[in-house]
């Protein structure tokens, strides 16, 4: 009842649906009931039509040998001598010709004997219009009167039959004796003599309907009849009334087949196959009901059958709920006694239960992801700790260790720091002050990948170190010092064309010293902050051992960078030359990292050295210079900014690129102006004799051939020959438009002797002032 009362008030309680799915499950078997029932009706059903229709093949068997037997004897009748010869009479007979007709009758009425399903033969002779029987003779209107299809049937009808020029066929009709009428079947065939010409004559087989058929098997139940191809029905068996009404022949296509029809508001099955002599369709009509009769048991046993699963699997589906469900009722009461949780009907109790088991399974890995993450910061700083050197006592040690999970399988250490030079594809994440989650990114990527790298070969554990990430390797107890080497440039191999592939970030690695202590973890992370350092000598992308360090520094406090070397470096940059000044850039760096390389305070110190150096002498060009040097030249923070000695060096070779750029535009600049002031000095003292190549070279504080070499340079012309020019031009307009004599001419234009200025114009005009000038008059 309490579980009733709780359907009634959830109407989503479990209850529902397990209702449901026992009904479902006990609709199956009936249904499998009523499928059967209506399959085996199918089977019961194909099964009668099926034997109906093996009956229907028996009938036409037996019919058909009946009919294929009239014709043999047709063709033994036309046989006959005295038959044959008969046909031959005209009337009137004679006494002959009666004793003829015994004859006949005596034949035919020994045929009719032979065969029991004929009641009667007749043999018409066109010829003398006499119609012989087995008893006795008459003429055609006699047989008319004995033998017609129907009562209304009119002679000329009746006796259009037989005038065809040959006849051969079935027809049903009545045959009336002393006052009675029998239905028969017809069969009428022109009987062929031998003797060509002779008159033809046609026999009649008269075979009544129910001796044609009472020889044929037949199902107990079923009507069977005969129909032509006229629609006629024929030898039926039964009244018919009881026949299906307007059945044709045309709707018996097939030559074996079945149709349902409803005869007296019923339906039956008309099965039927054709006669392969005469093309008639034999006919069985079987009730419908018959296949009900025949299922009636069947339909009992369905009907108990279901009422019996109702019965039984109710009272199961009942006592399955109840069993079923007072396991959820107690989970439920004990979930709102314990736990403060109470199921209001809103949903199912599956969905109820899952829902707190699903809540306490979600606070339950809350805490645990809070302890995690507490426990993740516990074991950084552990491994910090482990790193700096600041560790506890061995026992004490190796239960912090035991309780964050870190388990060394030996005592060989080394620690190796990676330093993120290029963020490749992670660039992006240092906008909109993303920078701290770019290198946790990275870092947590790098993490992944040495432990990768690692595999079985070695343990790692990291942690961050001042925007480095370092990683404390322990190796095996059982690898050999070149295993161990080995592992260490693989691991450090397959990171950098890892992160450089995939994600195109550059990384310097740098390593310490192998240690058989966990003591020396904090000298080897030393060791390879040291290393680390050392890339401001080697550069950045670099793997860097600390021992190589060691080995290939130079003596202590020296570096290579003379003050001479200072002094030329200033002079070619100030002189413009900038293959001079990359030689010596390439000289110095050479000589200072090429074979032992200076030590890392060295290599600074160098460094702010050859960017003082730089600052000054492009202080000192900007001064000299006739105009200011642009902003990006005096600028010198990329120098300052460098990380390391390779950057340092390719950026003092585009500054220099740069001033000396510069300084070569300026001094083509320079020199423009030059001749521009010389042409403006010749310009203005034209008139004055005095004026040559050695005056100009005194006002500018050049030397003459220096002057004169420069301005050919520049112009392409000598400076005389542009004097000479400016000084003939001026004359020619003097020539031409005053009427001067050739001494006052030369004179004005700054030749002191006349002879000279002759000698002059001629070699330039190719003719004397004085034609010059007639020619212009």
């Amino acid at each position: 009842m309490i579980m009733f009362k709780q359907l009634r008030k959830y109407n989503r309680s479990v209850i529902v649906t397990w209702l449901i799915s026992y009904i479902t499950v006990l609709m199956v078997p009936i249904l499998i009931s009523i499928v059967l029932y209506f399959i085996t009706y199918q089977q019961v059903k194909t099964e009668t039509n099926r034997s109906n229709a093996l009956l229907l093949e028996q009938m036409e068997m037996s019919i058909d040998s009946k009919l294929k037997g009239l014709e043999q004897l047709s063709l033994e009748i036309a046989l006959n001598r005295n038959i044959s010869s008969f046909s031959s009479v005209d009337p009137p007979l004679s006494d002959a010709h009666y004793y003829d007709l015994f004859q006949i009758s005596e034949s035919l009425r020994t045929y009719k004997n032979a065969n029991d399903y004929i009641e009667q033969i007749y043999v018409i002779y066109t010829n003398s219009d006499t119609v012989i029987s087995t008893y006795d003779h008459m003429n055609r209107q006699g047989l008319f009167q004995k033998l017609r299809q129907q009562d209304d049937t009119s002679f000329e009808q009746w006796n259009s039959l037989f005038e065809r020029k040959y006849v051969n066929g079935y027809t049903p009709m009545t045959f009336w004796d002393g006052g009675t009428s029998t239905p028969v079947v017809v069969f009428a065939r022109s009987l062929v003599f031998n003797t060509p010409g002779q008159p033809p004559a046609i026999v009649l087989f008269v075979m009544k309907d129910s001796k044609l058929i009472e020889s044929a098997p037949r199902h107990p139940d079923a009507r069977m009849f005969i129909l032509d191809t006229e629609s006629r029905y024929i030898a039926a068996r039964t009244d018919p009334g009881l026949l299906p009404q307007h059945l044709t022949y045309g709707e018996l296509r097939d030559q074996q087949g079945i149709v349902y029809k409803d005869v007296q508001e019923q339906q039956a099955a008309v099965s039927y196959i054709t006669s392969k002599i005469t093309g008639w369709k034999y006919v069985s009509v079987l009730p419908a009901s018959l296949f009900n009769e025949k299922m009636q048991y069947m339909r009992k046993l369905i009907w108990i059958s279901i009422g019996m699963c109702f019965l039984v699997g109710g009272v199961i589906c009942v006592l399955f709920l109840r069993k079923n469900y007072m396991p959820i009722q107690v989970m439920l009461q004990s979930l709102s006694h314990k736990f403060g949780l109470r199921f209001d009907g809103g949903s199912s109790e599956y969905s109820f239960l899952q829902g707190a088991i699903q809540h306490y399974f979600t606070e339950k890995e809350d805490m645990r992801a809070r302890l995690d993450q507490h426990r993740n910061t516990i074991r950084a700083h552990l491994i910090r700790r482990l790193l700096k050197g600041s560790i506890e006592k061995e026992a004490l040690l190796h239960e912090s260790l035991a309780a964050h999970h870190i388990e060394f399988s030996s005592d060989r250490f080394v620690v190796i720091l990676m330093s993120v030079d290029g963020f490749g594809k992670f660039e992006q994440y240092g906008q909109n002050g993303l920078s701290d989650q770019k290198e946790q990114m990275l870092h947590f990527i790098l993490t992944n990948v040495l432990v990768d790298a690692a595999a079985d070969d070695a343990a790692i554990y990291t942690t961050e170190m001042n925007d480095v990430l370092a990683c404390i390797v322990n190796f095996h107890k059982s690898d050999s010092e070149e295993r161990e080497r080995l592992t260490l440039h693989r691991i450090s191999a397959q990171v950098r064309e890892f992160m450089q592939e995939q994600m195109q970030v550059e990384l310097t690695i740098a390593v310490g010293e192998v240690y058989s202590d966990i003591y020396g973890i904090a000298q080897s992370y030393h060791e390879a902050l040291d290393a680390l350092e050392y890339r401001i000598v080697l550069g950045s992308g670099q793997f860097i051992r600390y021992r190589d360090t060691q080995l290939n520094q130079a003596p202590p406090h020296h570096y290579y960078f003379p003050l001479s070397v200072e002094q030329q470096l200033i002079y070619v940059v100030k002189s413009g030359n900038y293959a001079k000044a990359e030689a010596l850039i390439e000289d110095i760096f050479q000589k200072n990292f090429t074979g032992h390389p200076v030590s890392v305070p060295l290599a600074k110190c160098l460094m702010y050295n050859m960017a003082s150096t730089m600052l000054n002498t492009v202080d000192e060009v900007s001064v000299t210079g006739k105009r200011s040097l642009e902003a990006h030249l005096l600028d010198v923070e990329p120098l300052l900014s460098c990380e390391h000695v390779p950057q340092m060096k390719e950026q003092l070779k585009v500054k220099l690129s740069q001033v000396c750029s510069w300084i070569q535009a300026e001094k083509r600049d320079h020199h423009r102006y030059l001749i521009e002031d010389v042409q403006r000095y010749i310009e203005n003292h034209l008139h004055d004799p005095n004026l040559n190549i050695s005056m100009i070279g005194d006002v500018f504080r050049m030397t003459p051939s220096y002057i004169s070499r420069l301005y050919k340079d520049h112009t392409g012309e000598a400076l005389l020959d542009t004097i000479n020019r400016s000084r003939l031009a001026e004359a020619k307009n003097l020539l031409k438009h005053n009427k001067l004599t050739v001494n006052e001419v030369a004179g004005r234009v700054g030749y002191a002797d006349v002879s000279t200025f002759v000698r002059t114009f001629k070699k330039f005009e190719g003719m004397t002032p004085g034609a010059f000038q007639k020619a212009a008059q």
